[in-house]
């Protein structure tokens, strides 16, 4: 799988959206929920840090969560490495990515 392949770009938004990843870090044109505010540590804007991150750091924090967080681990609750790898390729975009193209990629229907 290549992370710059722009359909596992997309599927990685759909992805991101649909595992409520939003919840917690927002998304473009989406806001993080009122209750990230009590969170200690505050989740981090992941459009500010994923240039200072190496895909396979990403990788290992979703799927392996961070203890003493609220940053859960997708691979115990059975996400695929695939799908893991596409929030990945999501995330390393994160950056350059507009609101509108953000909502067409994390529609139902997966953009």
């Amino acid at each position: 799988m290549s992370l710059d392949d722009a359909a596992v770009v997309r599927t990685g938004a759909h992805d991101f959206a649909t595992r409520g990843c939003i919840n917690c870090h927002g998304a473009p044109g989406v806001k993080w929920a009122k209750f990230t505010e009590g969170m200690q540590p505050y989740p981090p804007d992941l459009k500010e840090i994923v240039n200072d991150r190496e895909p396979r750091q990403l990788f290992w924090v979703i799927k392996n969560g961070i203890k003493m967080t609220a940053m859960p681990s997708f691979g115990a609750i059975g996400v695929p490495d695939q799908e893991i790898w596409s929030i990945v390729a999501f995330l390393k975009k994160l950056p350059t990515v507009s609101e509108e193209d953000f909502k067409t990629w994390s529609a139902p229907s997966g953009g």
